[in-house]
């Protein structure tokens, strides 16, 4: 019997799934309702582990189809920029956890390098989790997200006072290119070491957005800095990052939740093959992105500001029926404790094949 309750036909069939929909063999709507995964920053390692295995073990009571027994070892969104270094701030009045900047100025950004090793980071600490959970669970497989998506301008943005990087994209431009070469170098090398000891197809995303990505696919990246800069620099600094980590893993799943349709044109031409993309209502219009990128998956959420016109993601799926959207590649990633599933099936229905065939 199944130690977790996801049978190897139910993982397979999930996995098919995803395959299908990032390949664009099915537009149909995908609907991903797991068990929130409540152990974010927890800091005792037994303890995440403990817990990941009591939220596996009901996601597959659950019986959800589009789901896989996965591990979510989030310690924050410093994972990446604490290779470097820098001194670790507990989050208060129930934030995340801040890092300060180990660069004083931009000149420090020449010569800065990491030091802390893979074993001690975050990333291992992930694995490590992962590694007991997977020795709780005997022969059933267990998957593993990556801990942390950021993207090369946000982790740089960590690494040094953010006025004076802003500063440096007008005043000193290539001294940022430089650094941003540098970081992307170590994302890419962070990645696919993690992968490699996590194993061949255990690493089946990151910790945001909620979609699945088998590891031959692609990656999913944060890019929450887009709407802190214009479209002009963001397509100077950023794109060629983007497309040096797309290229070496398959594509990107981009994850921002304010504003950025003022990026969409320099992503709609950069070549970049843009897997999918997470939006927020109302910080940016669906329609636009769509529009602007037809072939990527959406993910969409409602913004904290939107409670009072869409309460629940259901709602705001069926406002999406009724947009010239309709049609685009959906899959909705979500947990069950924000929402009720059975009316966000019911409301996804109407998106993909069902809109084009009432078009």
């Amino acid at each position: 019997m199944s130690t977790t309750g996801f049978s190897a036909e139910r993982i397979a069939t999930a996995l098919d799934t995803f395959r299908d929909f990032h390949a664009g063999r099915s537009r149909r709507p995908l609907v991903s309702m797991h068990v929130q995964p409540t152990y974010r920053q927890v800091t005792d390692d037994a303890q995440m582990a403990e817990m990941a295995f009591a939220v596996i073990k009901a996601d597959g009571e659950r019986g959800e189809t589009a789901i896989l027994p996965t591990v979510v070892p989030d310690f924050g969104t410093v994972s990446m920029a604490s290779l470097w270094g820098g001194e670790l701030m507990p989050g208060r009045d129930g934030g995340g956890i801040h890092i300060k900047p180990v660069c004083a100025t931009i000149d420090d950004l020449a010569t800065v390098r990491t030091t802390v090793s893979f074993a001690d980071s975050f990333f291992g600490r992930g694995l490590r989790v992962y590694r007991q959970v997977q020795a709780r669970c005997g022969d059933d497989p267990v998957f593993v997200r990556f801990p942390d998506p950021a993207g090369p301008l946000n982790t740089l943005a960590e690494l040094v006072d953010q006025t004076s990087l802003m500063e440096a994209m007008m005043e000193r431009p290539e001294v940022v290119e430089a650094a941003l070469a540098h970081v992307t170098d170590v994302i890419i090398s962070t990645h696919r070491r993690f992968r490699a000891e996590a194993g061949h197809g255990r690493c089946i995303g990151a910790i945001w957005p909620y979609v699945y990505l088998p590891d031959d696919v692609g990656v999913a990246l944060t890019q929450d800095y887009m709407p802190l800069i214009g479209p002009k620099q963001y397509e100077r600094f950023e794109i060629p990052c983007l497309r040096r980590i797309a290229d070496t893993f398959g594509g990107v799943w981009i994850h921002c939740c304010g504003q950025y349709a003022r990026h969409l044109p320099a992503l709609a031409r950069s070549s970049i093959r843009i897997l999918g993309m997470e939006l927020h209502h109302p910080y940016t219009d669906p329609v636009a992105v769509h529009k602007a990128l037809p072939d990527a998956g959406l993910t969409p959420y409602v913004g904290p500001t939107a409670g009072d016109v869409f309460p629940t993601l259901d709602s705001y799926a069926k406002h999406l029926a009724g947009l010239p959207c309709a049609t685009a590649k959906w899959w909705f990633a979500s947990c069950h404790e924000w929402g009720d599933s059975k009316a966000l099936y019911q409301a996804t229905g109407r998106l993909g094949p069902a809109a084009s065939a009432a078009a």
